[in-house]
């Protein structure tokens, strides 16, 4: 992460919008191996694990949220950013495909950039929504 210039993502970050509350936090649960994500939002809450795939060597996250949906993607850079890639499948088998990518703006606020897929998981140029969320002291 460090090595890669992108340990500033590691903490917790929220932000309130339109009176709601999303959080999302990044932290070392098998140290210099495997990250934990947690991820809050009203109606749903989520839960990851981020690690390096020793065969293809990628950096991969899978994980399962409140609402029965399994989630899995692969982080990759986005012009300076990290992005991650993903694809949701829920109990009815349905999929959707999606992307956020995140840029440091300093030490206690990121940006965050949604990019939406067509049908073919190609994914838009430009980000559909775009956010600032600021570090949670712990």
């Amino acid at each position: 992460m460090e090595q890669d210039g992108i340990g500033w993502i590691m903490g917790s970050w929220s932000v309130e919008r339109d009176g709601n509350k999303l959080e999302i936090s990044y932290k070392w649960a098998v140290k210099d191996h495997i990250i934990s994500s947690h991820l809050k939002m009203p109606g749903v809450e989520g839960f990851s694990v981020i690690g390096i795939n020793p065969k293809s060597g990628g950096v991969e996250q899978s994980g399962f949220n409140s609402r029965g949906s399994k989630i899995t993607g692969e982080w990759g850079p986005k012009g300076d950013m990290p992005m991650l890639k993903y694809t949701s499948i829920n109990d009815a088998g349905e999929t959707q495909t999606a992307a956020v990518a995140f840029r440091k703006v300093d030490e206690q606020t990121i940006e965050v950039n949604m990019f939406s897929a067509d049908d073919s998981g190609n994914l838009s140029e430009s980000a559909d929504y775009t956010f600032q969320m600021t570090r949670v002291k712990e």
